[in-house]
């Protein structure tokens, strides 16, 4: 299972970084860095510095494992394989599909609702009610949209481990195309 520090945004540090930060986060809030050992803090600050986030607040001393050892309570998101994925389907969990438009239209799980990342924040009224799956084409954006969900209050929020190909070799069918049930952005 993944998870996340409570109210938290979940934007990967990769070459999108900066472009996920200036559409995600809100300036007026103070922006705290979670971040893996590996990672250069220097690095992920110039890139917040060029959407605008010229001063952070700081950064979460010993990243994620150390929030768990002294947060037991910390938000849990499942992160589940194609298999988990079509037991919840049958159990009546929707899928939340967060790709854009045209990623969406290419192939997505029938039944899925899309509400492209960047847009989720002002719609999540249109997101399905009850336990939801999120999905995108492998996982990143699909932890950035479970972080946003349960920020939001929602519980029973799980991310796909994969995107809709992987989805359709494990339940054998096929991915369904066109704009289907595409909420309005």
């Amino acid at each position: 299972a993944a998870g996340h520090v409570p109210g938290s945004l979940s934007i990967p540090f990769r070459p999108v970084f900066a472009t996920w930060l200036g559409w995600l986060a809100t300036p007026d809030r103070p922006v705290v860095i979670v971040r893996a050992p590996e990672q250069d803090p220097a690095d992920i600050a110039t890139a917040a510095a060029k959407v605008g986030f010229d001063t952070l607040a700081g950064e979460l001393d010993g990243g994620y494992p150390a929030w768990t050892q002294e947060h037991a309570g910390a938000d849990a998101v499942s992160l589940i394989e194609p298999g988990q994925m079509i037991d919840r389907l049958q159990a009546g969990a929707a899928v939340l599909d967060i790709r854009q438009a045209g990623e969406y239209a290419a192939g997505h799980v029938p039944g899925a609702v899309n509400i492209e990342l960047g847009y989720l924040a002002e719609n999540l009224a249109d997101a399905p009610a009850g336990p939801v799956i999120v999905m995108c084409g492998h996982g990143e954006r699909a932890m950035g949209g479970a972080s946003i969900l349960a920020a939001s209050g929602r519980t029973g929020i799980a991310v796909f481990n994969g995107g809709p190909a992987d989805w359709a070799s494990a339940a054998g069918h096929d991915v369904e195309t066109g704009t289907g049930m595409a909420a309005a952005k």
